[in-house]
């Protein structure tokens, strides 16, 4: 009898230490770290240098260096690098990393899907829809929303037809939808995309069309939490309106 207790005690020993046994411990999520100082600074500067250049080409228009054709380019295209790097920059002040930023903006990989490029083609037809439904209203009613846009853009270089295409949607976009809707909300960021544009071109259509992308381009951004479904639509609409200056 002591002998088979013996071999009973022997074999209870496992099952005991296996009900000892701890779970694993879960993997504790990598803290994220703020942006490397050389980069931060970097930003800083060129975020100064974006500031500097909306004054400097006026200042060397007035001094006769260069026309005024690109003198307007010229700031134009500096102010549109502030949009940016002002927000890149105070992101990064408050302790953010350029991987944090890009997601917040709505501007990682994983944003650009399926969804965005839907709802951005939708922002475009609607606008494309809106602008012919004033035409239209305009021809009926022989009534005229007044633009200085070909006044003024149609002396402008090249290159800034290039750059309002190609890099000021996507300026324009990462402040005013990916930066300001999540903080001041749709119609406010819209109010002051709207205004900009009037003080850019002291026209009420620029501003309505500008007031009202911002709405649709708003709501589009809310939805999908994707910069690309309001960058697209920007691109496309942009094109549409130099075609319309050009030809």
């Amino acid at each position: 009898m002591a002998s088979s207790n013996k071999r009973r005690s022997t074999k209870a020993k496992p099952r005991s230490y296996a009900k000892s046994k701890t779970a694993p411990r879960k993997a504790v999520p990598k803290k994220e770290m703020p942006e490397r100082a050389s980069i931060r600074y970097a930003f800083y500067i060129l975020l100064l240098g974006s500031i500097i250049s909306i004054f400097f080409f006026p200042y060397l228009y007035a001094e006769g260096i260069i026309g005024i054709n690109a003198a307007n380019a010229d700031s134009s295209i500096g102010l549109s690098f502030f949009f940016p790097l002002v927000v890149f920059a105070y992101l990064m002040a408050k302790g953010k990393n350029l991987k944090q930023i890009i997601i917040e903006l709505g501007l990682s990989r994983r944003a650009m899907n399926r969804k965005a490029l839907a709802y951005g083609i939708t922002v475009f037809l609607a606008i494309l829809l809106l602008e012919l439904g004033i035409g239209a209203f305009q021809a009926a009613t022989h009534i005229s929303l007044p633009t200085n846009v070909r006044q003024l853009l149609g002396g402008l270089p090249a290159y800034f037809f290039a750059f309002a295409v190609i890099v000021a949607p996507i300026d324009e976009e990462i402040l005013f939808r990916g930066f300001l809707v999540p903080r001041i909300g749709i119609i406010l960021s819209a109010l002051i995309f709207g205004i900009l544009h009037f003080l850019s071109y002291a026209s009420i259509s620029e501003f309505i069309a500008a007031f009202v992308f911002g709405l649709i381009a708003g709501y589009a951004f809310k939805r999908t939490r994707s910069l690309y479904s309001t960058i697209i639509p920007h691109i496309l609409v942009n094109v549409l309106g130099i075609l319309a200056l050009l030809l």
